[in-house]
């Protein structure tokens, strides 16, 4: 059987979940030559698992983290490595778990190969139907490409990169954000604010001060229930299709009617006021109400992923304007004794929230000007506002290299336009057979693929489908 050679371009969650479906399926043998391709700094870790602060956890529980087919695996791995298991672990440990899980796939086939180098460029052949892969001065030619970059690079809403002391992107926040002095503003309210306040605090800074449009901060997480649907299910929404559409008022029929058989207020949708202060100390003293909320989101994304690709254009513009941000913000909480650690810092004048940031720009330091028309003087800035959605702001070399070449074409609801199958369309070829992506590149077509347990799941479909049309 003739060799068929593949490229995995990430060797982060979604690159390593793609290596495990592989040598996990009884179809995988030496006639398939698998090499995978990262920066030496993030191979077998990606960008949010790198070496960095052991005070930065992962938000999710170690018990949803595993990256092989044992649920298990991860927890058993802390045991086995002698660290402690806990329900959130830093995000280095996990980072050594992922970089063990990949080189222990690679010591065991001698068809698997570690390419500790940044792919570059990826060229369609059209005559043979081959994609030539580039990477420091060196190609290779592909018969399949699984384009596993991770998120997108860093937005910039103030154009202020490449100013002194302006940190466009904080990670790894124990290299950068060392040593800091003066008056430290940081743009955003989200994960990765609160990795980057969390540090400084930590290490000796008396005032920090958190700037944002609305304040809004994630959630915190409550108590688990197993909720087990019975309105907003498939087979329910499924009987509403007409012409391959599902409308957007009917899901919101049926996901109403779950919230009230589950017993769950709707009412806590409207429960933030973007003052932490106030929403923190909320979520810690109703963690039943909550995560009963939490948790019914968590147990239905699943359902409505598939949903989603049935809805019109018009229908996924409303869901994303109107629904999306309740979902969103809750969705990824932080654990309580996280949020009770910001409530202390907030108490003892440690950490300050100002909101609705209007505008930021360099003057001796920065000017920040406020929504009331009020600005204040900050000597450091850190961006902490996370990556930009549409490929066409991403400037990695990868991606602009392919979107310039028409490889790839942008999707008006994030990432690039691909097919059922995850295969990516080309405006120049059309779909390119054996060219798949997943995660932040699939955002117009999968809602909310970004966490590690549903990216180790869907990649599973990309092998498989593979393997039924690809060889």
């Amino acid at each position: 059987m003739k060799i068929k050679r593949i490229a995995i371009a990430g060797a982060g969650v979604a690159g390593i979940s793609i290596l495990k479906f592989f040598v996990n399926d009884k179809r995988f043998g030496k006639h398939l030559e698998i090499d995978i391709y990262d920066a030496p700094k993030t191979m077998g870790r990606g960008y949010a698992y790198q070496h960095d602060d052991d005070h930065l956890v992962i938000n999710l529980p170690a018990e949803e983290m595993s990256l092989t087919a044992d649920p298990d695996d991860y927890i058993k791995w802390l045991e086995k490595t002698g660290h402690e298991v806990e329900s959130f672990t830093s995000r280095r440990v996990y980072g050594e778990y992922m970089h063990s899980t990949l080189t222990s796939f690679s010591d065991a086939h001698d068809n698997i190969n570690i390419i500790k180098k940044y792919a570059e460029n990826i060229v369609f052949n059209e005559e043979s139907g081959t994609y030539t892969l580039r990477a420091d001065n060196v190609s290779c030619d592909y018969d399949a490409v699984f384009l596993m970059t991770g998120e997108l690079s860093y937005s910039d809403p103030y154009k202020l990169k490449g100013d002194s002391n302006y940190f466009y992107n904080p990670y790894p926040i124990e290299d950068n954000l060392k040593h800091l002095t003066g008056r430290i503003g940081i743009i955003g309210s989200g994960l990765s604010a609160i990795d980057s306040f969390r540090y400084l605090i930590r290490n000796g800074h008396k005032k920090v001060y958190v700037l944002s449009r609305s304040g809004e901060m994630p959630a915190v997480r409550g108590t688990h229930f197993d909720i087990k649907p019975q309105h907003f299910t498939l087979e329910a929404a499924l009987q509403y299709e007409r012409d391959g559409l599902i409308p957007l008022e009917k899901l919101l029929g049926l996901f109403k009617l779950e919230m009230e058989a589950q017993q769950v207020d709707s009412s806590l949708f409207e429960r933030k006021t973007d003052r932490p202060e106030i929403d923190l100390k909320y979520d810690l003293e109703h963690p039943d109400s909550v995560g009963k909320l939490q948790y019914l989101i968590t147990d239905l994304e699943d359902t409505f992923k598939i949903l989603f690709k049935y809805l019109s254009r018009r229908d996924k513009r409303t869901f994303l304007k109107e629904y999306h941000p309740y979902i969103s913000g809750n969705h990824s909480p932080m654990p309580p004794y996280g949020a009770a650690e910001i409530l202390k810092w907030i108490d003892e004048g440690k950490l300050i929230f100002m909101h609705g940031m209007e505008s930021a720009s360099a003057d001796n330091g920065f000017i920040v000007t406020f929504d009331d028309g009020k600005s204040e003087h900050f000597d450091i800035l850190i961006n902490a506002t996370g990556p930009v959605k549409s490929i066409e702001k991403d400037d990695t070399k990868l991606l602009q290299n392919m979107y310039d070449a028409m490889l790839l074409e942008a999707d008006e609801f994030g990432g690039v336009l691909i097919n059922k199958n995850h295969e990516i369309i080309s405006p120049r070829f059309g779909t390119l057979e054996n060219f798949y992506t997943i995660g932040a590149l699939s955002a117009g077509s999968d809602y909310l693929i970004r966490g590690v347990g549903m990216l180790a799941s869907e990649t599973e479909d990309l092998v498989n489908h593979f393997f039924e049309h690809g060889l």
